[in-house]
């Protein structure tokens, strides 16, 4: 999770937070050595704003390296929820003939997320790739929220083996527990892709199989 993602807003919002928790932490502390320790108020404010800013950093970057999963921190911000395992569908023309036709593949995501990023790693039965960078595009004025990435995966067949790079663009609909969009690569092969939220907790889950578990336990007990 090496890239940070934010908007222009969340980027505020940070700095927003690190700024009202240096304030919040200073006065208490420049307060505590006025009324305790009877410091004058000015020399004991002072002191109290110096002494906030190593706990502002240790709290933010506590914070900032949680998993993104609060739906009251999230409606809050205005920072979406992706983090979460994903399973569904890539309707795609790879590997069929040139009459339009498309063929349907599973695909996992395991999406980890925090307030700075994401990471994304998707998987088949047959091949694993993850992504180059990632952003969350947030339109206020129509309620949509799309996902873009750009990733990359190696194919390996007996007669081709190739690094590949592809671009996705996946809207977040149905409440947060659907994505849906479409894909393209360099291939050249496009398509769609259509995945349900499985469940938030992304713990030891890195395989496709371990994805189709969950997801089939999860609709066998629905």
């Amino acid at each position: 999770m090496a890239n940070i993602a934010l908007s222009v807003k969340e980027f505020k919002n940070s700095l927003f937070f690190v700024s009202v928790t240096t304030i919040l932490i200073g006065s208490f502390a420049g307060l505590v050595r006025y009324f305790v320790f009877g410091n004058d108020v000015i020399p004991a404010l002072t002191l109290g704003l110096l002494f906030s800013v190593s706990w502002t950093i240790a709290i933010s970057i506590w914070a900032f390296q949680l998993s993104w999963k609060s739906q009251w921190l999230a409606k809050l911000t205005g920072r979406p929820i992706i983090q979460g395992i994903w399973f569904g569908h890539l309707h795609t023309n790879y590997d069929t003939n040139d009459e339009g036709e498309t063929k349907a593949i599973p695909i996992a995501f395991v999406i980890k997320q925090t307030y700075l990023g994401y990471s994304l790693l998707s998987y088949t039965e047959n091949q694993d790739s993850r992504t180059l960078v990632e952003s969350l595009s947030i339109d206020d004025q129509h309620e949509i929220i799309q996902l873009r990435y750009m990733y990359e995966f190696y194919i390996r067949k007996p007669n081709e083996r190739k690094l590949t790079t592809g671009a996705a663009e996946l809207k977040l609909i149905e409440s947060g527990k659907r994505l849906k969009g479409h894909y393209m690569t360099n291939s050249p092969t496009q398509g769609f892709a259509d995945l349900s939220l499985v469940q938030r907790s992304c713990d030891g889950i890195d395989t496709f199989s371990a994805v189709k578990k969950l997801y089939q336990n999860k609709h066998a007990k629905g």
